[in-house]
């Protein structure tokens, strides 16, 4: 029994050795590199599943970098634990600028209550893609107007009223807990298993409102099916001009939007980030991309390496407290 756990260790110092050693390689020659990156395909590893706003931003990005580099952006789809299977995928992989993922909110959310296998303070940012505010929806049955009819009602009726949202301690199941708190009433909150399956119960009338993703819920509102209550910007979006922000809507200050960026490994060399920040950030410039992103409720951003990493440690301290305040818990 000593002589296996010895032989355990010794393997685990040998795989840790190794990757060291590829590591410092991959520093070494990252200036030469960078100057042919890319020379062969780039996997984006998206965390979520195909379909989503996650895997729609990645794939008509990967379009444009396809084109301008000639060099394949294959989409990777590696759903499940809320997003936290994809990261941990992408942060055991090489840093050798190849392998970079799609983050979004709940890879702080989650970490900020359950410990994950991977420290996700040492992934290297790259540029955010878009920030996306949720929308708040009814079915268009409903005799809500307004967040201020909803409160009214859920005031009156305690636990009563029914809201659905993409899955537990995502930024929609956030936007609903922080609007309950602020407005201090009960609504029984039901987190699914994506913005779909919501969708389905809120048009089928199982429950009484959603808070979700504009690229799920817009088509519905433009085709009279549902209607949108209000968004949890802090202005106006532009997909959605005529909707009012919680923050117009009684709730001053009131902000929690959805946001996705682009990282890589740890120890990815610098001038391997530069690259990939510079192709990306061109793609996002492109106008179809811009245009394709507004029409489904997305905010293109664009942003630079270090101001990214300003942005995700802020929203780590930031959301951390929030889901320990609201009492949230993972399940």
């Amino acid at each position: 029994m000593r002589e296996s756990s010895r032989n355990t260790r010794s393997a685990g110092r040998a795989r840790r050795f190794f990757a060291s050693v590829v590591a410092l390689f991959c520093v070494a020659l990252a200036p030469a590199i960078a100057q042919n990156f890319p020379s062969r395909a780039i996997r984006l590893i998206v965390t979520f599943p195909a379909g989503g706003q996650a895997d729609v931003l990645a794939r008509v990005l990967g379009k444009y970098v396809t084109q301008n580099t000639g060099q394949p952006v294959i989409i990777d789809n590696r759903g499940g634990a809320g997003g936290m299977v994809g990261a941990e995928v992408l942060a055991n992989a090489a840093p050798d600028g190849y392998t970079i993922g799609m983050l979004s909110t709940p890879h702080i959310t989650i970490p900020a209550l359950q410990k994950p296998s991977f420290d996700p303070r040492l992934l290297r940012p790259i540029t955010n893609v878009a920030i996306v505010p949720s929308l708040l929806s009814v079915n268009s049955a409903s005799s809500f107007y307004t967040v201020g009819d909803i409160v009214a009602q859920a005031r009156a009726r305690p636990g009563a009223l029914t809201s659905g949202n993409a899955g537990n301690l995502s930024t929609s199941h956030l936007a609903m807990e922080l609007l309950k708190s602020r407005a201090k009433i009960d609504i029984l909150v039901i987190p699914y298993k994506g913005g779909a399956p919501a969708l389905n119960d809120l048009l089928g009338g199982q429950i009484d409102m959603t808070m979700g993703g504009p690229s799920v819920l817009m088509g519905h509102v433009k085709g009279g099916k549902l209607r949108a209550i209000a968004t949890t910007g802090l202005k106006r979006s532009a997909a959605m001009p005529d909707v009012p922000t919680f923050a117009e809507s009684g709730f001053p200050g009131f902000e929690l939007n959805e946001w996705y960026a682009l990282f890589a490994p740890d120890k990815t060399p610098p001038e391997l980030i530069a690259r990939l920040n510079q192709e990306f950030v061109k793609a996002l410039r492109e106008p179809e991309v811009r245009s394709t992103l507004i029409a489904i409720g997305a905010e293109p951003v664009g942003d630079t390496p270090a101001e990214l990493g300003a942005f995700y440690f802020s929203e780590i301290d930031r959301l951390g407290k929030l889901v320990n305040t609201l009492g949230l818990k993972v399940e």
